[in-house]
């Protein structure tokens, strides 16, 4: 069934059908299934269904350094001469929920203060309220000033990891520095809980730097968002999946999950926020997070290729060698100028190359049966 298909299915559907469903590399899954799949296991089917063809667009213009200078580079030039691809931070992407992980902060504030009163090893359980885990809370920081002239030894449970030995200590500085503001300890403690939400969640969207592949040329939604209306052009990497120089690539691609829901999971997060991080974390953080997108972009049929920050071959300006470019497709509405620099390229990189025109037919792009340099859009006089 056509991608464009399966999502009118599902934006038609009734409300608890299509909240449990998902669209996963144009297929139509149940999302309890997707969610429930250990990482090894959604791995291996990303890997089983990776496209050998991936097609990224760009807008084949100038725009400033990535450095912050008043300089101006092509980017889209650079990425075909190089062959190269940009990691990008997902908080930077036209979607405002891209990567963003759903964290409800009253129950992140709640599982935060029982965390620590489980550290000052305080009689509390889940059944008691964010008001009462509060004051038991209060009440331990207070009798620690009373006992010892500060509250540096309020945590009395040895630390389970470096991570949340350096979590305390951090906790208790920042508790410091906002007393020093009012002296209202409630208050103080309230801030820390609020400005460690607001880091976290931060942290989590940017915990991984991405980019982006669509599985085909032709479609016209992504002509005119990433390609400049059309001004510029196609790359088609070819997917060498046995090839051990590519491991790293085709291990760390996969496919986007689309759907409805934004699944709550704040409780295992605040849990694990200051714990060694773990296969089930990750996933929960690949499947609720990076990979997690709307069904309103489910047209794009996206795969990306994710990369941890702080991975073994992180360059300086986040630019990968990819797979080999196939094949260029030149945009429609590509100026005489830079069509004519983006073919001596591909003569250059002997990189076979197409043009686009429109199809007569349908609302979808097509390749130009006429050859590129016979064009008359090289010469200036492009017709529709």
């Amino acid at each position: 069934m056509d991608i464009n298909a399966l999502i009118q299915i599902l934006q038609c559907a009734a409300s608890q059908i299509a909240e449990s469903c998902c669209i996963v590399n144009g297929a139509l899954m149940d999302l309890d299934e997707v969610e429930n799949m250990g990482y090894n296991e959604f791995s291996m089917r990303a890997r089983m269904n990776t496209p050998l063809k991936l097609y990224k667009y760009f807008p084949n213009r100038l725009t400033k350094e990535n450095t912050g200078s008043s300089k101006t580079v092509n980017y889209s030039i650079q990425a075909l001469r190089d062959n190269t691809v940009f990691m990008q931070s997902p908080g930077l992407f036209d979607d405002v929920y891209d990567s963003d992980i759903s964290l409800d902060y009253s129950e992140y504030e709640k599982f935060r203060l029982l965390e620590y009163c489980e550290r000052c090893e305080l009689h509390v359980s889940e059944a008691m309220t964010t008001e009462e885990l509060g004051n038991a809370l209060l009440q331990a920081i207070r009798e620690s000033f009373n006992a010892a002239g500060n509250f540096y030894s309020v945590f009395k449970r040895k630390p389970a990891s470096k991570i949340e030995e350096l979590s305390s200590e951090l906790f208790l500085k920042n508790l410091q520095i906002e007393l020093c503001k009012d002296g209202d300890l409630g208050k103080a403690v309230t801030r820390v809980i609020g400005s460690d939400y607001e880091e976290y969640a931060q942290r989590l969207q940017n915990m991984f730097r991405v980019t982006c592949f669509a599985t085909s040329p032709y479609s016209q939604l992504m002509w005119g968002g990433y390609a400049d209306c059309h001004k510029g052009f196609c790359v088609e990497y070819t997917v060498l999946p046995d090839d051990p120089q590519y491991q790293n690539l085709f291990y760390n691609l996969f496919p986007m999950i689309y759907c409805k829901v934004r699944p709550n999971i704040t409780e295992r997060l605040a849990r694990s926020e200051y714990k060694e991080t773990t296969i089930d974390s990750l996933r929960d953080i690949y499947f609720h997070g990076v990979l997690r997108k709307s069904i309103d972009w489910a047209f794009q049929n996206e795969w990306r290729l994710v990369f941890p920050k702080g991975w073994e071959w992180e360059t300086k300006d986040y630019c990968v060698p990819f797979f080999p470019i196939t094949k260029v497709f030149l945009g429609n509405r590509m100026s005489p100028d830079a069509r004519k620099e983006i073919i001596e390229i591909c003569h250059e990189k002997n990189i076979p190359y197409i043009g686009m025109t429109r199809n007569p037919n349908i609302f979808e792009m097509q390749e130009c049966s006429i050859q590129c340099e016979d064009c008359p859009r090289c010469t200036g006089n492009i017709p529709e």
